[in-house]
């Protein structure tokens, strides 16, 4: 009874690691496109009612210990949401330009008018840090009604080889 008892308890506790937040999602850029694009079909679905739910902590799309997020600008350049800095939301973002002079919301925006989706190299800061990494993010257009956002989420340390190494059938923007 008591081995048992104890192999339902362990069951119970396994079944629970792994289907709540409980488990450890590692940032990989699949999971960057993954969330990217469920994070499009969900406004292409539900427009900006979507946005409380791409935004929420306990939600699916801040994920990886929160290393991993989505956020939400449109083709006008004005930062929609990003969950991580609220500080950021309704601001002009098509001016910020990483260490190489890359203007990043633009090329994002640029890339995805031109092949709806893809990845964009830049370099950035890590939290906390003043030195550029390099940092890839998979960004995608979606439309609802009259409007077009644009839906990223990124990781560092990984390189536009990385990137058309393992994806070469995906659209990844150059500034050359």
């Amino acid at each position: 009874m008591t081995r048992k008892f104890y192999s339902i308890i362990i069951a119970a506790v396994m079944v629970f690691a792994f289907t709540s937040k409980g488990y450890t999602e590692t940032l990989t850029p699949e999971l960057c496109k993954e969330k990217a694009k469920a994070a499009a079909a969900l406004i292409k679905a539900e427009g900006e009612a979507a946005f409380d739910k791409i935004k929420d902590p306990k939600g699916a799309f801040i994920f990886a210990n929160g290393e991993g997020y989505v956020w939400i600008h449109n083709l006008e350049g004005k930062m929609v949401m990003h969950p991580i800095k609220p500080s950021l939301d309704t601001t002009n973002v098509l001016d910020l330009r990483d260490v190489n002079g890359v203007y990043l919301f633009a090329a994002m925006n640029e890339l995805v008018q031109e092949k709806g989706e893809g990845w964009v190299p830049y370099a950035w800061p890590k939290p906390g840090q003043k030195d550029s990494s390099p940092k890839v993010s998979y960004v995608v257009l979606v439309k609802f009604g009259d409007k077009s956002y644009v839906a990223g989420s990124g990781l560092y340390d990984v390189t536009a080889a990385d990137i058309a190494k393992k994806f070469p059938g995906d659209a990844l923007y150059s500034d050359k």
